[in-house]
């Protein structure tokens, strides 16, 4: 890979890289950190990595090394708060809602989610990111939905009376 290539890559995939890092990581800091990890560790194999399969490389990199963080730090599991502010009760709700149910789902699940739904990659995309066949994409993406819909149906059913009206 040359110069260009490097550069170009960087300014095709940085910003979702950072998405993707800010989701998994939710300090801003440790997001910024990750990927910088992640571009450096692509300009150190820049001769083994070609820029197609650059994308690939980067989110892979950069999960690997937030997974060795965390490990380094011995939590138990994956950071379940998230960083984003609502703006009114019914926001908040959701926003309630979504964050207890996506916090039940397994790390690989918690994956595919945030490639699928909040970064839009295809399918495919998934599965060369993450280093997985097609169809345990597919099957963890459907089980993850299903899981989520299900807590929320609870949680939505358990939520006072009094809380609805507002």
């Amino acid at each position: 890979m040359t110069t260009a290539e490097y550069n170009t890559v960087i300014n095709e995939h940085s910003d979702r890289l950072f998405r993707y890092a800010l989701k998994l990581a939710v300090d801003y800091s440790w997001a910024q950190d990750l990927v910088q990890e992640s571009l450096i560790k692509l300009w150190s194999n820049r001769d083994k990595v070609t820029s197609d399969y650059a994308k690939p490389f980067l989110y892979r990199v950069l999960y690997n090394k937030m997974v060795d963080d965390v490990r380094k730090k011995k939590r138990e599991t994956l950071t379940d708060q998230f960083a984003e502010a609502a703006t009114s009760s019914n926001d908040l709700e959701t926003k309630d809602f979504l964050d207890q149910s996506f916090s039940q789902l397994t790390a690989a699940q918690k994956q595919i989610i945030m490639l699928r739904d909040w970064e839009g990659y295809a399918y495919e995309e998934i599965a060369s990111i993450l280093d997985i066949s097609l169809g345990l994409v597919k099957v963890n993406l459907f089980r993850a939905r299903k899981k989520m819909r299900a807590i929320v149906i609870e949680l939505n059913n358990e939520m006072p009376k009094s809380y609805e009206n507002q």
